[in-house]
């Protein structure tokens, strides 16, 4: 556990093994905490890093509490990824996904006012990431799911990576590491994020195969990669993904962490038992 391997590594260093663990509910925090010394969710993350031995470990930065979980962080040593919300989520959040969606295909430019807002609110969550000393900033948006993309390849390259490129911008001006996430396959958008100042894509909703694909095609085009744990799958096969995940991650440019959405306790256990055999796997190749 140290936060200077993370720090490296999402620069493209490749200082070993570096783990980490995302978003976490508050609910499995509390559960977590019950029994410890830890005093509310920041407590809570801060404890249950040293717990895992992680390298880095995410923040809501909606959270009351993310400033103070930075903080909690930082003195366990472990690097702290601000995660802020996207610009399409946002707007989904305030008109609807699905007259959002029918809007970006039929009428995109109607869009614009309300992605000029997001994109100003997600701004000032970056600044605030800035404030509090994070590490690393992961601008999260969901732009394709499972069984595809959300919106067209053209909205997304016209009204959405101009955004993403502002938030990237901003982060790193304030030193601050700027990485993507999305869930689905969003390989189309690769060059488009690397170009905007991104050094690294958070990969999620994908199964194993389409791990190791997007992968190596993000590695191609000189971005870091978070992930190799299928959160979905945790519980009925924790060590086959660590394995699965710690053999990626010798080949170069895998930082391993769940791919989002730990909400419970026993999740939290099954984690802990995938990172340790992704540990296993990277350091025998077995």
């Amino acid at each position: 556990m140290s936060r200077q391997p993370a720090l490296e590594a999402l620069d493209g260093g490749q200082p070993g093994f570096v783990c980490g663990m995302t978003w976490v509910s508050a609910d499995a925090l509390a559960a977590l905490a019950y029994g410890t010394d830890a005093i509310g969710p920041a407590d809570a993350l801060a404890t249950l890093a040293r717990a895992l031995e992680l390298d880095f470990a995410f923040v809501p930065a909606h959270e009351p509490w993310a400033a103070d979980a930075v903080t909690g962080l930082r003195a366990a040593d472990v690097a702290s990824i601000w995660a802020v919300g996207g610009v399409l989520g946002r707007v989904g959040e305030r008109v609807g996904w699905t007259e959002m969606l029918r809007m970006s295909v039929a009428e995109p430019g109607a869009l614009a006012v309300y992605i000029g807002e997001a994109l100003h609110q997600a701004l000032d969550d970056v600044r605030a990431g800035v404030r509090a000393r994070a590490d690393a900033a992961i601008i999260a948006d969901d732009i394709a799911g499972a069984t595809g993309p959300l919106v067209s390849p053209d909205f997304a390259l016209d009204a959405l990576v101009p955004c993403y490129r502002s938030l990237a911008r901003e982060a790193e001006r304030h030193g601050l590491v700027p990485v993507f996430h999305s869930d689905g396959d969003i390989r189309a958008l690769y060059p488009a994020l690397v170009r905007a100042g991104f050094a690294g894509v958070h990969l999620a909703g994908l199964a194993e195969d389409a791990v190791a694909i997007s992968f190596a095609t993000a590695r191609d085009e000189g971005l870091v990669v978070l992930g190799g744990i299928e959160s979905a799958t945790l519980l009925s096969g924790a060590r086959r993904l660590g394995v699965h995940a710690g053999l990626l991650a010798r080949t170069g440019g895998l930082l391993v962490c769940d791919d989002g959405g730990i909400t419970s306790a026993e999740e939290v256990a099954a984690l802990a038992g995938a990172l340790e055999a992704a540990r296993d796997a990277y350091a025998r190749g077995v």
